[in-house]
């Protein structure tokens, strides 16, 4: 990338609130993208057919969702321990970068936060920011059994010395899960709250259920918007995603904010409406979209309009090099490393 975009952004990102939308593009290659999967969900779904329904979400559920426990128990098979290595070492690398951007950031007047909204049900986010020991809000409080509510997305955290008193606030990621996450279980008994499922043990046996048993369980147990055109069956994930819909609204409606897309399709219809409706509403809202491969920002250009929306910004590799690909860890060791400060003095 050029030397002047890069200082364009590292300027825009020393005054702005700093917004972040993932894709399963991130997460690939330990969990493969859902274009043949939506397609045999949907499929199914059209011709009414039960037994390829079973299937589908059966392949969905061990493909895509139960991997995500060998992730949690750190127990990933010898034959994925690589794709794995990648995609972790890609999520930490990122995210120490970020830490690093945000406590050396000049201002005193933007808070500390940045957040990361994400279509991905995945653990990788959680378990990474874990490891690292870096703070985050995922909507859950409480220790020993803890419960979801929206209203513990935007925590703030400030540490106080032992021996001066002196405050500061410490970096912290919201992570929005605009599609449900794995780690959600719905339990009626509890007023009808979103617990905590460390582990994934709700999750655990589905595949050994058959038949309609199977897709009842299957759309009680897993609060996850599922691949399909109806995405909404799921009345009790309902109220949780447009309310997660309209933080994202809302953080992108803050005056100077910029919003950086990684790993995603725009396909999602929704989230593309609302991001265009969001770019022409809010002038001082820049988004700037990175495409995988070179030859597809045309493609994104007409999806998102950029003749109209100056405000977006469809961002390519500069040749077709496997390495050059837009990968999370190209896009954060060739660009958000270089709007380190501490990094650009060393001449990194």
């Amino acid at each position: 990338m050029a030397s002047d975009k890069i200082q364009e952004i590292k300027e825009i990102i020393q005054s702005s609130n700093i917004n972040f939308l993932f894709g399963a593009g991130l997460s690939t290659p330990f969990l493969p993208l859902l274009g043949d999967i939506e397609t045999e969900i949907n499929q199914a779904i059209n011709d009414d057919d039960e037994d390829k329904q079973v299937a589908a979400y059966k392949r969905y559920l061990q493909e895509v969702m139960l991997p995500n426990k060998d992730v949690i128990s750190n127990t990933v098979s010898t034959q994925k321990q690589s794709d794995f290595d990648k995609v972790n070492v890609a999520y930490k690398n990122f995210f120490q970068t970020l830490t690093d951007i945000i406590l050396d950031r000049k201002t005193t007047i933007l808070n500390k936060q940045v957040n990361i909204f994400t279509t991905n049900i995945d653990v990788f986010l959680e378990t990474v920011l874990e490891e690292l020991q870096i703070e985050y809000n995922d909507g859950f409080s409480g220790r020993l059994n803890p419960i979801f509510n929206l209203w513990n997305l935007k925590k703030s955290i400030f540490q106080r010395s032992l021996h001066f008193g002196h405050k500061s606030e410490i970096p912290i990621f919201n992570i929005f899960k605009i599609h449900g996450s794995l780690t959600w279980k719905y339990d009626q008994t509890i007023t009808d709250n979103i617990l905590l499922s460390k582990d994934l043990s709700h999750i655990a046996d589905l595949g050994t259920k058959t038949g309609s048993d199977f897709l009842v369980e299957y759309k009680e147990k897993i609060l996850v918007v599922n691949p399909e055109n109806s995405k909404f069956s799921e009345t009790v994930l309902n109220m949780y995603y447009y309310e997660l819909l309209r933080s994202y609204s809302s953080e992108l409606e803050r005056e100077n904010s910029v919003l950086f897309v990684l790993g995603f399709s725009m396909a999602d219809q929704h989230i593309r409406k609302l991001t265009l409706r969001l770019a022409k509403s809010n002038p001082t809202l820049k988004i700037f979209v990175f495409v995988y491969s070179k030859g597809s920002k045309s493609n994104m250009d007409e999806l998102l309009e950029t003749n109209i929306h100056k405000n977006i910004e469809i961002l390519e590799p500069e040749d077709d090099e496997p390495t050059s690909k837009y990968t999370l860890e190209v896009i954060t060791n060739n660009i958000f490393k270089k709007l380190d400060t501490k990094n650009t003095e060393n001449g990194e």
